[in-house]
């Protein structure tokens, strides 16, 4: 099976362990973290432009597109969710991971969350999952067992 990663930079080190252990059952994974997965430079959330400010930028296109690696990493992240057969969406993230996830749920990709949002967070579209999933350490025989 192939599989879509879908998380944080800040959740790296859970990331990389559950590439691992997906690839271990024969899986190719796709992690966003691990350059021999990527096509394009590691370009983590802490490297990225500012955020958004209406009253300092001119526009939010221009400012997004004044961050040519961005989209590069943006379009990689495109086509390997179009490559994956299942997306697995690993929280806590941000929405740029959810954004990645929900593309994944609306090209018909099977989906899986596992993990728990941060304290006060939640999302009712999560509900679109095929299957949520408290612990990380169960998606494995989840994923055996369905797959």
């Amino acid at each position: 099976m192939k599989i879509y990663i879908s998380s944080s930079w800040k959740n790296q080190e859970n990331v990389r362990k559950m590439a691992t252990k997906l690839r271990l059952d024969g899986h190719k994974v796709y992690d966003f973290t691990d350059r021999e997965c990527r096509k394009t430079p590691e370009f983590p959330h802490d490297k990225r432009p500012e955020s958004f400010d209406a009253k300092k930028h001119k526009s939010y296109r221009l400012h997004l597109e004044s961050a040519p690696q961005l989209y590069a990493a943006v379009m990689n992240n495109q086509e390997a969710i179009r490559w994956c057969d299942l997306v697995i969406l690993l929280l806590p993230c941000g929405n740029e991971a959810h954004a990645d996830w929900g593309y994944g749920v609306g090209l018909g990709k099977a989906s899986i969350i596992t993990g728990h949002p941060r304290e006060g967070d939640y999302s009712a579209t999560h509900l679109w999952a095929d299957k949520i999933i408290d612990d990380p350490e169960d998606v494995y025989a989840f994923i055996r067992e369905n797959y």
